[in-house]
């Protein structure tokens, strides 16, 4: 399940300053990136993982990519995410292959699903580090995945080894679906009959983009339905995990706005869960502003305590690209994870650096 994410998994930021790398077939292309945070966090619940206080991180990453076309025409490919910080002891992030056609496109291996490729919501404008769902230096531990989100999102297969495919493009729109057997990745295979964690999951998703004029519009919507016991280490029978979504993007004369809501139930874990976000990014020149903010509410938190949680935080940020490649920024985020953080401020600063 996700929570507030931390440096490693959330990579907006390090894409858009990332040069495009043109696709030459046979051709091995290397992309890096390293990110230093300075971060000061003042948290009222100190007995979690929250870093209250001021500290420095960094989040590190080398991206391998490559392709090939058949005599045939059809395109396949790797892609390869090394996780390269000190402290990473999985030092793979995302590797898999994809194959591509007219029939669509196949993905294989370790990556993200039909979820996280279709839905989009308020998070998806252009958010800065230390923002909404991104709180990278401070931690900000919400304490469980159940008690609140972050962001409008999923709870879903993340990088499990899964098979995922997405369709042609027509006019725009665009289907996906995605199906993990359980969570493991990489080499792992699950060594019991019944996982503690998510099993038989599946994915899928709807997405519209297009443009009329100078408006762009993307619209995202998803589902994700699994099997699972529980919190690890804990044993809840036939427990069904079900999780909806839905959001815009909306683009004009450099803003960027954007919403979503999604919808989760944990069944045996947790009941309800509702979730709002909404942001806005403006981009001039080597600028970037943006506002964001989200609602989150959790009822019945676990089957024996009955507990209910709300938890809300709005946020701001400012970044500004030095020269191709290097970029400097600050955000601040401000709010009240019940059965978390509870209340808390944050503020960070950092360098960007990607080739």
């Amino acid at each position: 399940m996700k929570s507030l994410l931390l440096a490693s998994s959330a990579l907006v930021t390090a894409v858009a300053l990332a040069p495009t790398a043109q696709a030459e077939d046979g051709k091995i292309n290397l992309s890096v990136f390293t990110q230093f945070h300075a971060s000061s966090t003042d948290a009222d619940n100190e007995t979690l993982g929250t870093n209250n206080g001021h500290d420095f991180n960094t989040n590190s990453e080398i991206k391998l990519t490559a392709s090939n076309t058949a005599d045939n025409g059809l395109r396949y490919g790797l892609e390869i995410q090394l996780e390269t910080d000190q402290d990473s002891t999985e030092n793979t992030d995302e590797n898999y292959i994809w194959l591509e056609g007219d029939f669509g496109r196949v993905e294989l291996g370790d990556q993200d699903g039909a979820d996280d490729g279709l839905l989009v919501s308020g998070k998806d404008v252009g958010l800065i580090y230390g923002m909404i769902d991104n709180a990278t230096g401070s931690s900000l531990d919400t304490g469980s995945a159940s008690v609140a989100a972050t962001a409008a999102d999923i709870s879903d297969s993340s990088d499990a080894t899964k098979i995922t495919y997405y369709t042609p493009s027509f006019n725009g729109f665009k289907a996906g679906v995605s199906y993990a057997p359980d969570s493991s990745d990489g080499a792992e295979v699950a060594n019991r009959v019944v996982d503690t964690r998510a099993e038989q999951t599946v994915e899928a998703g709807l997405n519209y983009s297009g443009s009329f004029n100078d408006v762009s519009l993307e619209i995202g919507a998803s589902s994700v339905w699994s099997d699972h016991s529980g919190d690890t280490g804990t044993a809840q029978n036939d427990a069904q995990f079900f999780g909806a979504g839905v959001g815009f993007n909306v683009g004009y004369a450099g803003f960027t706005v954007g919403a979503g809501y999604t919808y989760q139930d944990g069944d045996d874990v947790y009941d309800d869960q509702n979730t709002v976000d909404a942001g806005i990014n403006y981009t001039t020149g080597p600028w970037q502003f943006a506002v964001a903010g989200v609602w989150s509410e959790t009822t019945n938190v676990t089957a024996s305590s009955g507990d209910d949680f709300e938890s809300t935080a709005v946020s701001a940020g400012i970044q500004y690209e030095v020269a191709p490649g290097l970029a400097v920024y600050g955000s601040a985020i401000a709010g009240d994870y019940e059965g978390g953080a509870e209340e808390f401020t944050s503020v960070q600063s950092g360098v960007l650096v990607s080739f």
